[in-house]
């Protein structure tokens, strides 16, 4: 990757794939199982409309970049300059709550599953650290993470879906009644917040132009497979434990883990892929803080350069290393108590995606009709 080189598209669907497996194996099915029930593992199918919407807007609204600009800067050409800066502002401010939020949880898992005896503030400050490094370094950093990541991932991943497929319970998959409205949107919430921000984080850092077709046909096949991939999920997990119990685990995904037998003599894999899921962690920290920092220094004034040095400074980039610090000070103080993180991670945190993406950006997208600027 060259010293003026954005992402290729191709790379950073690849990366966001990665990342949104440590919310997707957190949140799937997760709350929406208590509410939807036997439903919950279709949510992700349910889900494709608003995000079929959600991408052809955003893929509207990315062709109207200019060349080395992302959504960000399209944002403030259409807003003006203050408008502009304070929904960036906004913007960076919800992409920190996500990153604090993904620290708070990570630690929780980690603590959960193979190290009880550790304090959560290790975790934090460790993968923070960590994440703050990959974010501020040149972007190779993030894609070597990524690539370094995503075959053990996929191989790990498959392996335990198959040992896993001979307990799936198919009575747990089918509805004992006809579904009501509110069922149906508990059971797409999950779905709809993971994939939402991940169709927002492929734009709001820039990619290198592509075909109009091919990279449309790639967008919405990277989005296809990631619903496929999440309603599979979904429903390994509930008819393996079902609704009702699925709804309770606060990690059921590394619970699955515990009652599997591999090969009879290794009965416990859990420890190895918990320590593999630590690279989607990192990965989905280190692109929620490169896309608040940008988002930040544009709404101050300063323009991002392409691969800058992590020990540079200039054009507020200083501000970058702020990010990390707010990203680890929320992941610290925010829901000390697994109940709160439930609330923030189940609830305030997506209904702030949903407006950003579902109000916000339509918004931005019919002012910029409006003013001929798309």
């Amino acid at each position: 990757m060259g010293a003026h080189d954005p992402f290729e598209a191709r790379q950073l669907r690849a990366l966001c794939a990665v990342a949104l497996l440590s919310p997707g194996l957190r949140l799937i099915p997760g709350q929406a199982a208590a509410a939807a029930g036997a439903l919950a593992w279709l949510g992700p199918l349910l889900a494709l409309p608003p995000l079929l919407g959600l991408f052809f807007l955003l893929d509207r609204l990315r062709r109207s970049c200019r060349e080395g600009e992302a959504l960000p800067e399209l944002m403030l050409r259409i807003l003006g300059r203050r408008a502009g800066a304070m929904l960036l502002l906004a913007l960076a401010l919800w992409l920190l709550l996500g990153a604090g939020l993904a620290l708070r949880a990570d630690s929780e898992r980690l603590l959960v599953t193979i190290y009880p005896r550790t304090g959560r503030r290790f975790f934090v400050w460790s993968l923070g650290i960590v994440g703050a490094l990959a974010a501020m370094g040149p972007r190779k950093s993030l894609l070597r993470l990524g690539r370094m990541a995503e075959p053990f991932l996929l191989l790990t991943l498959l392996g335990i879906a198959l040992a896993a497929l001979k307990s799936v319970d198919l009575w747990e998959l089918l509805p004992r009644s006809a579904p009501d409205g509110p069922a149906l949107l508990s059971a797409q919430l999950p779905a709809l917040d993971i994939l939402s921000f991940g169709l927002l984080a492929l734009c709001l850092l820039p990619v290198a132009p592509e075909d109009g077709s091919a990279g449309r046909r790639g967008g919405l096949l990277w989005l296809l497979g990631m619903i496929l991939l999440l309603t599979a999920l979904g429903a390994l997990i509930q008819g393996h434990f079902g609704a009702a119990l699925s709804a309770r685990l606060s990690a059921p995904f590394f619970a699955l883990l515990r009652d599997l037998v591999f090969f009879r003599s290794l009965e416990r894999l859990e420890a190895l892929a918990v320590a593999l899921w630590v690279f989607p962690d990192l990965l989905l920290v280190g692109l929620s803080l490169q896309a608040a920092q940008r988002c930040l220094r544009l709404a101050l004034g300063w323009r991002p350069e392409p691969d800058e040095r992590r020990g540079d400074l200039s054009r507020g980039r200083w501000l970058g290393w702020i990010c990390c610090a707010l990203a680890v000070a929320l992941g610290l103080l925010l829901a000390p108590e697994g109940e709160a993180l439930a609330l923030w991670s189940g609830k305030l945190l997506p209904l702030g995606t949903l407006a950003v993406c579902y109000l916000l950006l339509p918004l931005v997208g019919l002012l910029g009709q409006a003013q001929k600027k798309l």
